[in-house]
């Protein structure tokens, strides 16, 4: 199962990088608390904070932490130096038609659309992959599509005020190096070399993007290539918006999020730090699923190296253990590397972690 973009050389030709305010709040929103970037955990309790509980809801109903499928139009495609107030006004200003089109995608009881139905394997599986309609959208929906639109415009623009503008220039030099980063390597290795560490499950055939999912489709209209978007909150396999006529966009984890103070998943506990130092220990709360190196690896913005490196002392140590599934070894914590991980360790735990070192 898979998504393919028919993207020929001459279309190819034509794709170009962009970055996008409204896609770095998607992956804030997605991820919540559990995000493994400490910069983006960071964000989303600011947001707690700041936002009125009922634009939170909303935003949290419309991008669930549990449903792959977000609607496209709270991220319109990025246009070049566009602020977030604009990106709003173009949210805002989403044909109501268009908004509840995008809500009958994924969310269950609203109207089945067939060249939708046709993604999947069968109408079951479908159903099984909608979601149900959260109450904080149903209050806003009953007004329609332009009331979600509107409601949903002044929620996001308010959270990249409160939350995100105060380190807007940080951000955007990060997506900057990251763009500037693959415009070198294009220059010096070809086209194809943008594709290198993108993510996994994504391939170009030299005349189609195939993206693996768990649904199929065609994106037949990326005659003017697509847009690469940079994020420094995105999580996992490459992202896809893709409505005709818009241009497609493919959202990927940008490099070098370090310079943001990321240190992946929670902050690890005093006592766990100061057992198995930052690193590991760090490498330990971001294990809640199992996880090869190269996923860690683009997680923390740490060479595969020195990922490999430390979960070795961490497998010596008894708290990781790993399993081989064809070509991929993935890592997974132990029982007492759960424990270690969940809470200050002390007494018999201490003692058992103490080999593991600095």
């Amino acid at each position: 199962m898979a998504m393919r973009v028919q993207l020929d050389a001459r279309a190819w030709s034509r794709s170009r990088f962009a970055t996008s305010p409204a896609m770095e709040v998607l992956g804030v929103l997605r991820h919540r608390g559990r995000h493994p970037a400490a910069h983006a955990r960071e964000w989303h309790a600011r947001a707690r904070r700041a936002l009125p509980p009922g634009q939170l809801a909303l935003l949290e109903a419309l991008v669930p932490a549990d449903h792959s499928y977000a609607p496209d139009f709270l991220t319109p495609v990025p246009r070049h130096g566009e602020s977030m107030p604009e990106v709003a006004a173009r949210i805002a200003a989403t044909p109501a038609e268009e908004v509840d089109y995008q809500l009958d995608i994924a969310i269950r009881g609203r109207r089945v659309w067939p060249h939708v139905l046709a993604q999947h394997p069968s109408e079951e599986a479908y159903e099984r992959w909608r979601r149900p309609l959260p109450p904080a959208l149903a209050r806003v929906a009953r007004d329609g599509g332009a009331a979600v639109a509107t409601a949903a415009a002044t929620a996001m623009a308010t959270l990249f005020a409160s939350v995100l503008a105060p380190d807007w220039s940080k951000v955007r030099a990060v997506l900057d190096a990251d763009i500037g980063n693959r415009a070198d390597r294009m220059a010096a290795h070809g086209a194809a070399a943008v594709l290198d560490d993108l993510g996994e499950r994504m391939r170009w055939t030299g005349t189609e993007l195939v993206l693996e999912r768990t649904y199929s489709g065609v994106i037949d209209w990326a005659d003017e290539g697509v847009l690469f978007v940079p994020a420094t909150t995105h999580v996992g396999p490459v992202l896809f918006a893709a409505e005709r006529p818009h241009t497609p966009v493919l959202v990927y984890r940008a490099r070098g999020i370090g310079a943001l103070g990321e240190r992946p998943s929670g902050v690890a506990e005093p006592a766990l730090t100061g057992l198995v130092g930052v690193t590991r220990a760090a490498l330990l709360t971001t294990l809640d699923q199992p996880a090869s190196t190269g996923e860690l690896s683009r997680r923390t913005g740490w060479s595969s190296a020195t990922v490999s490196y430390h979960l070795g002392i961490l497998l010596r140590a008894g708290l990781v253990d790993r399993s081989r599934r064809g070509r991929v070894v993935r890592y997974a914590r132990t029982g007492l590397g759960t424990a270690l991980a969940s809470s200050s360790p002390s007494g018999d735990d201490a003692d058992s972690l103490s080999r593991a070192g600095r």
